[in-house]
């Protein structure tokens, strides 16, 4: 992707992952060191938080989502700035699913950056994130 190719308007390509498993929350929890229940254990938060069954950690969403975005600007692009609001918790076996919008475009060529919207979904089309980044893009 480079700068000059990119419109206000454009959509970011959609990327899916999941669906979400427990090798995939426990992996992230080792990585991070999180040990947190909610994560990993379903007997857990069915007593404990009222939910059916374990929730994704919202920096294992924000990963997935920051991959979505790299992988669209390529390696010559840089993610500047990303921020996001969780709407939504991503359950054992739903699909997460991201996208967004160019929003505004720097008018001075010499300055590439480009701002999005972003937003993500389950396999229902149920909102569980929204947010906005900045990235620079190679001329």
């Amino acid at each position: 992707m480079n700068f000059q190719e990119v419109r206000v308007g454009d959509a970011l390509p959609r990327r899916e992952f999941g669906p979400l498993t427990i090798v995939d929350t426990v992996r992230w929890a080792g990585f991070q060191e999180n040990a947190e229940r909610t994560h990993w254990d379903r007997e857990f938060v069915r007593a404990e938080n009222g939910l059916r069954t374990f929730i994704a950690s919202g920096a294992y969403r924000q990963a997935l989502l920051a991959r979505a975005i790299t992988d669209w600007i390529g390696p010559r692009g840089r993610l500047r700035k990303m921020s996001v609001r969780h709407t939504a918790p991503t359950f054992e076996g739903d699909l997460m699913i991201y996208g967004g919008e160019v929003t505004e475009k720097s008018p001075d060529p010499a300055d590439p950056w480009v701002a999005c919207t972003l937003s993500g979904t389950n396999q229902t089309g149920e909102q569980i994130l929204t947010g906005s980044c900045v990235v620079l893009l190679p001329a």
